[in-house]
């Protein structure tokens, strides 16, 4: 544990100023969000969320970049000896993997916590119940489906092309992965939308019909159940599959090493 401590300590060296960075954007949407006075209050509500949406895909392309950057850290010389040291390539795969899953687990709190702000600006106001699932559960699940896998992809990627140069320079591998992430997002959609709700599903928002219906908003006809229900089944195969990925990336490290 003090070698995997070590690796953090490392991680937060080399990653802090995109770390800052990044934490730091949410002033930047948060004043953006303050601008959007010029509509009707639902109308509000649709310009912050989509806002907020380009707000969250800025930050999962931040994290990737930032946890890709090693090949020229290793090729400047930087960090060389901890790089090289005893714990074995799994440790610094996790290392590496923490403590950008962590920034980026604080900066999906956050977005969620400006959704929740924006909410109530619209006159869409929360129970109790539904704000921690806003600002907890939501997070956490989305970190799950979409930044855990798409970390490790960047990881595996970065290291198959640095330990068998296959570019020359780290930063095509790095588009080219950039490119390839939403094809490979909609075809693994479409193959766990064939096992959707093999499982019960976790039902959140219980009391957003009723405040939406306090500001004039009807849910659709075809709706057939209270709030939202989430499936487990993206949650669990798109973990799994983050776990594969960084298996299979800190191997390639320790066959790098050997």
């Amino acid at each position: 544990m003090k070698g995997f401590a070590t690796l953090l300590w490392l991680e937060y060296r080399r990653s802090r100023v995109w770390a800052a960075a990044l934490l730091g954007s949410l002033a930047f949407w948060a004043w953006g969000l303050e601008q959007v006075t010029y509509a009707m209050p639902e109308e509000q509500l649709g310009i912050r969320a989509g806002f907020l949406c380009a707000a969250a895909i800025t930050g999962l392309v931040a994290l990737a970049f930032m946890i890709g950057r090693f090949r020229s850290e290793t090729r400047q010389g930087q960090y060389q000896i901890l790089l090289l040291t005893p714990p074995s390539g799994y440790f610094h795969i996790l290392a590496r993997f923490t403590f950008a899953l962590t920034i980026g687990l604080a900066y999906a709190v956050a977005i969620a916590g400006l959704l929740w702000w924006a909410t109530g600006r619209a006159g869409l106001h929360l129970t109790s119940l539904d704000t921690a699932q806003l600002l907890l559960v939501c997070p956490l699940y989305g970190v799950g489906i979409v930044m855990a896998p798409l970390l490790a992809w960047t990881l595996l990627l970065m290291v198959l092309s640095s330990a068998y140069r296959i570019s020359g320079t780290a930063w095509i591998p790095g588009t080219v992965m950039v490119a390839a992430t939403p094809f490979v997002l909609r075809f693994l959609g479409e193959r766990l939308g064939d096992v959707l709700y093999r499982l019960p599903g976790w039902r959140l928002f219980t009391g957003l019909d009723a405040a939406l219906a306090r500001i004039g908003i009807e849910r659709s006809s075809e709706a057939t159940h209270a709030g939202i229900v989430l499936p487990q089944e993206p949650l669990w195969g798109m973990l799994a599959l983050a776990t594969v990925m960084l298996v299979l990336a800190g191997r390639i490290w320790q066959e790098v090493e050997a």
